[in-house]
C-alpha cells in the first residue's frame, strides 16, 4: 500500500497505487480473477435457465404417458426449455431400457451443468499460489538489495514487505471468491441431480404401475 499524508492529516492507504506496485504477478492474478468472474455469471445465467424442475410437469408427463400420449408428453418435455425436459423427453420416446435411456441424458445434462466448475476449482488453488509466489520474490529482492547496500533499516524492509505481500492478499481474495462459487454451484448440482433421481424413480413408478392395470 501507499500511504497519503497531508499536514494535519493522518496517513491513509491508497489501494489502487498498492496494487500497481504488487508486481508482474499481479497480471495473471487480474486475467484469473476476469476468467472467474465470467464463469461465474455464464454459469449463474446457464443454471437459472435450465436448472428450473416443476413437480406439476412430473404430474401431467406421468398422466401423458399412462394413457399412451406420447406425442403430447414428448411436446410437453420440448415446451420445459431445460435440463429437465432434455431428460425426461426420452420417456415418451420409448419404454424399453428407460433406466439406461434416463441415466444417460441425465449424465449428458449434468456434463454441460458442470462445464467451466473444473477452471474455478483451478484458479481456487493456482491464485493463492501465484500471489505467495509473487511475495517471496518480492522478498528475496528485498533481501539482495539489501546484501548490496548494506542497509537494514526498518523502515526500508517494512516499506518493501507490504508492498509485495499485496499478492498474497489479491490471490487469497481471487481463491477465496473462485473457491466459493465452485462449491455453490456444486452444491445446486448435487440438489438438481437429486431432483432429478427422484422423478425419474416417480415415473418409473407410475409407469409401471399403468402397465399392470
Amino acid at each position: 500500500m501507499i500511504l497519503l499524508q497531508t499536514q494535519g492529516v493522518e496517513p491513509s492507504i491508497d489501494v489502487l497505487g498498492l496494487l500497481l506496485k504488487g508486481g508482474f504477478v499481479m497480471i495473471p492474478l487480474a486475467l484469473l480473477s476476469v476468467i472467474a468472474l465470467i464463469i461465474i455469471a455464464e454459469r449463474l445465467m446457464f443454471f437459472s435457465n435450465n436448472m428450473k424442475v416443476n413437480d406439476k410437469d412430473l404430474t401431467n408427463l406421468t398422466d401423458l404417458l399412462s394413457q399412451g400420449k406420447k406425442n403430447e408428453a414428448i411436446q410437453l418435455c420440448k415446451s420445459s426449455k431445460g435440463s429437465w425436459g432434455r431428460i425426461f423427453i426420452y420417456s415418451g420416446m420409448t419404454t424399453e431400457d428407460l433406466d439406461e435411456v434416463l441415466e444417460d441424458a441425465a449424465n449428458v445434462e449434468v456434463a454441460r451443468l458442470e462445464k467451466g466448475l473444473g477452471y474455478l476449482s483451478m484458479i481456487a488453488g493456482l491464485a493463492p499460489l501465484l500471489g505467495f509466489v509473487g511475495t517471496i520474490v518480492g522478498v528475496i529482492t528485498i533481501f539482495f538489495d539489501i546484501s548490496i547496500s548494506q542497509d537494514i533499516s526498518i523502515s526500508i524492509i517494512s516499506e518493501g514487505l507490504y508492498k509485495k505481500m499485496i499478492t498474497s492478499a489479491a490471490g487469497l481474495v481471487v481463491g477465496i471468491i473462485a473457491f466459493s462459487a465452485y462449491h455453490l454451484f456444486q452444491h445446486q448440482l448435487d440438489g438438481f441431480v437429486a431432483k432429478i433421481q427422484e422423478h425419474s424413480l416417480a415415473l418409473k413408478v407410475a409407469l409401471n404401475k399403468g402397465s399392470k392395470n
